[in-house]
């Protein structure tokens, strides 16, 4: 997820005019640009009359705003210094979008990113969850859908698609669950990454509901573990293999026996209850939802934002309905 510096409010190119501003909220309970694109009101938290606040040196939210450019929208919270803080909801020039919270005009807290990939109108990203200093750090949900269904348009449904689910930092995933879907195949796999690629000594991999791995992935190599196939939803039959040292080949053992098969065996049927398919179409499509909520069409939202209490309200989601995700 790269930064572009348009996405940053710029003063200068803004050009407002902060003690006018400040003179006509007073005067009139808002204040207007004069090309009529940027409202402009009072936090509910921001009182012009004490002198304690104005003193500080804290540059805390002062101003609710819609600000429409040519390069950007943004609609919440604004400080002193005209910088994004506390929570909004920024458009940028080149369409991606963010809702969540802004600390000294860089995303940090709880947040969506929504984005298309590079060079393609079809590939969607979609990021729920926790950012420091602009990127993706913590727990939170990524989304990448590269097909979707043509059959209810007004609602989005992924048909390929891949879900990452875990913990984030400097916007790299580092551990969790990846979970992907394209061709009507499914594939979960449980460990940590390194430089973009599974490296786990102790990784999980299922594919659909018939095969199972348990050991050690290097670069996405499945260098040496256990391999059980299933069919019918039972074992039919289990084998460890090693990576030759001397050689680019493979040494199996099929004769011994795993106590640790039916362990692995329930495993696969518990993520086919919590990673089902559907399940996880639906959760990208409440992603969608919380963007359509909040999402403003009118002047009226101005006053429903100074009521919002967003950090409290997106970590609740997060909970309700993703937190058995983040914390299987």
């Amino acid at each position: 997820m790269e930064e572009n510096e348009n996405n940053k409010i710029n003063i200068n190119e803004l050009k407002f005019d902060v003690l006018k501003i400040d003179n006509e909220i007073k005067n009139k309970q808002s204040y207007r640009d004069d090309n009529d694109k940027s409202i402009f009101l009072f936090c509910a938290e921001y009182n012009p009359d004490n002198k304690e606040q104005q003193d500080s040196k804290i540059d805390f939210p002062k101003y609710i705003a819609i600000i429409k450019r040519p390069n950007f929208e943004y609609f919440g919270t604004l400080s002193r210094n005209l910088k994004k803080e506390s929570y909004g909801y920024n458009i940028f020039d080149n369409g991606d979008e963010y809702f969540g919270q802004w600390n000294k005009d860089k995303k940090e807290g709880y947040g969506i990113y929504y984005f298309k990939e590079q060079g393609s109108e079809e590939i969607k990203h979609v990021y729920i969850g926790e950012f420091k200093n602009n990127v993706k750090s913590g727990e939170g949900i990524y989304f990448k859908v590269s097909a979707f269904s043509e059959e209810k348009k007004d609602k989005p449904t992924p048909t390929n698609f891949s879900a990452i689910i875990g913990t984030f930092s400097e916007d790299n995933y580092m551990k969790g669950i990846i979970f992907s879907y394209a061709d009507g195949k499914r594939k979960i796999y449980k460990g940590k990454m390194k430089d973009g690629k599974k490296n786990d000594d102790n990784a999980e991999i299922y594919e659909d509901n018939n095969k199972i791995f348990h050991g050690k992935i290097e670069d996405n190599m499945m260098i040496e573990g256990r391999i059980i196939i299933m069919k019918d939803d039972k074992k039919e039959t289990g084998y460890y293999f090693t990576k030759s040292k001397d050689k680019d080949d493979f040494d199996f053992e099929y004769d011994k026996e795993e106590k640790d098969d039916d362990k692995f065996i329930r495993k696969l049927n518990d993520y086919n209850g919590i990673f089902d398919t559907e399940k996880i179409k639906d959760l990208f499509r409440n992603v969608i939802d919380i963007k359509t909520k909040y999402k403003y069409d009118k002047e009226d939202d101005l006053d429903k934002m100074k009521k919002l209490k967003f950090d409290e309200e997106i970590k609740q989601v997060l909970k309700e309905q993703y937190g058995k995700y983040l914390y299987c």
